[in-house]
């Protein structure tokens, strides 16, 4: 309703997010010219509902995360309220008749309260109640609440904010918008030491997963226990999130704690898992100390752990509260653990038109981050768009099961991505200059490209029918005209030509 605050606290529910706040009024306002009073005065209602319909719409379409205040009545349309619903998180600022009067005083530009601003308040809020509770995801009853908390209880129903002195003194924030589960990677030297900060508000209990090489201990600021785990690949496994979950309840573990992750991808994996498990779930935040976990397996949500049978064949869509990126943490890998970074780092040159050769590491990292988060926003649970994100990974799979996990995940992703980039010029979608794109990134990674002499290609190209993206024969991400898109049905002959020209 008019008066209870809702383009003031959208401003600060915006700036604490970190997102663009639109006022709705305002956006019409700008657009027509002319102020709301006019245009009710020379259109009428119903004009002013359609235009402000239209003006709905172009803001909802925007595909930057937003904070909206509407009007009060942009509710009252059947197809604007689902419109809301669908797009976001739709929170009614509920206030008393007496309340919305003490701040709109004598209702002077406001038309729908000429001549009695009390009584067509009441007979207004009274009328659009139903309404409102409708369209309304959350209802926060704001008449003895500060500004400062109306807004923390908004921002934490939309997202879960980091305080704002944190956000403005980390170099890198970047948000994954995912609704209600929306949360903050944080990027930058020396960010683990804001953990408490991002550990859940009710949380008395925080299970700290790790492994015995990983030399940074953190402190969530509550009680906690460290449970570590084995090392590489064969800790992924259904052994090791089960010796965690009974770990978790003898300590006393419980659903409203939460489960701290302290590592890279096998780390974050893993304890993602576990916490996705355990009581159907705990909150998750990750402190991924390694190149490839923060600029790929942390964010997303994606956790699982392996069978004989393939890659991460068993797992869960969960995800964390936050994401702290240290990057002091880089300077501890050994140059094998880095390369394995930047071979799922080279993925990302191929992702965009960005040119991430041009940024230091941190703003790379970060922007890789932001890649990823756009993506996963767009396709949380991999139902299409979001397969992009494992180019380069058919073969690296493949090869990782083949190879008993000789070599790293990075390094088989290299060796990925420049054959999936032959496929693609088998197929017709890229010319030869841009596989040697790929080789060039590659080779300015120093990274392998060619395929070890030990793997046999028919073995490699049998293993593809266990890709979890495999949908109509053997299914690969591939480049092309239109960017990286998922391809299925790749002929045999083609997949062992490229085979013969990595080796």
């Amino acid at each position: 309703m008019m008066g209870s605050g809702k383009s003031s606290i959208g401003r600060r529910v915006a700036k604490r997010l970190r997102r663009r706040h639109v006022d709705l009024d305002s956006f019409i306002e700008r657009a027509s010219g002319k102020k709301i009073a006019e245009l009710f005065a020379s259109e009428g209602e119903a004009l002013f509902r359609d235009r402000e319909h239209d003006a709905l719409r172009e803001v909802l379409a925007d595909q930057e995360p937003l904070v909206v205040s509407t009007g009060g009545g942009s509710v009252l349309r059947d197809d604007n309220r689902a419109a809301m619903r669908a797009a976001g998180t739709v929170v009614w600022l509920r206030a008393s008749p007496q309340s919305l009067l003490a701040r709109v005083g004598d209702g002077s530009g406001r038309p729908l309260l000429a001549g009695d601003p009390l009584g067509n308040l009441t007979r207004i809020a009274t009328e659009r109640e139903g309404v409102y509770a409708a369209a309304a995801h959350e209802i926060i009853d704001v008449d003895r609440l500060s500004s400062d908390a109306v807004s923390d209880r908004v921002a934490r129903l939309v997202g879960r904010p980091v305080p704002s002195a944190i956000a403005a003194a980390t170099p890198y924030v970047v948000e994954v918008a995912l609704g209600r589960r929306s949360y903050t990677v944080l990027v930058g030297a020396g960010v683990r030491h804001e953990l408490a900060a991002l550990i859940p508000r009710d949380a008395r209990r925080a299970a700290i997963v790790t492994q015995a090489g990983i030399p940074y201990a953190v402190d969530p600021g509550i009680s906690s226990q460290v449970f570590t785990i084995g090392d590489g690949e064969p800790a992924k496994s259904l052994v090791t999130i089960e010796s965690l979950c009974r770990g978790f309840a003898q300590w006393g573990l419980t659903r409203a704690d939460c489960v701290v992750a302290v590592g890279g991808g096998v780390v974050t994996d893993v304890a993602g898992f576990a916490a996705a498990s355990y009581h159907r779930g705990v909150q998750l935040v990750s402190v991924p100390t390694t190149l490839l976990g923060m600029i790929d397996a942390a964010v997303g949500g994606k956790t699982g752990v392996n069978l004989p049978e393939g890659k991460n064949l068993v797992g869960a869509f969960w995800q964390p509260s936050g994401v702290l990126c240290d990057t002091e943490t880089l300077a501890t890998l050994s140059p094998r653990e880095y390369r394995c970074g930047l071979g799922e780092m080279a993925k990302y040159h191929f992702l965009t038109g960005d040119d991430l050769g041009a940024l230091d590491l941190d703003a790379r990292i970060a922007r890789c981050v932001a890649i990823k988060a756009e993506v996963v926003a767009s396709d949380e649970r991999e139902g299409g768009r979001r397969a992009i994100l494992n180019y380069g990974h058919t073969l690296a799979h493949a090869i990782e099961i083949a190879g008993s996990y000789e070599l790293r995940h990075g390094e088989a992703v290299a060796i990925g991505l420049v054959y999936a980039a032959e496929v693609a010029y088998r197929l017709g979608r890229i010319d030869a200059a841009r596989v040697g794109e790929h080789r060039a990134v590659l080779g300015a990674y120093d990274l392998a490209t060619t395929l070890p002499t030990a793997l046999d290609g028919d073995e490699l190209i049998a293993l593809f029918a266990r890709d979890k993206k495999a949908i109509d024969g053997v299914t690969f991400v591939l480049d092309g005209p239109k960017g990286v898109e998922v391809v299925t049905g790749v002929a045999p002959e083609i997949l062992r030509e490229a085979m013969e020209a990595i080796r």
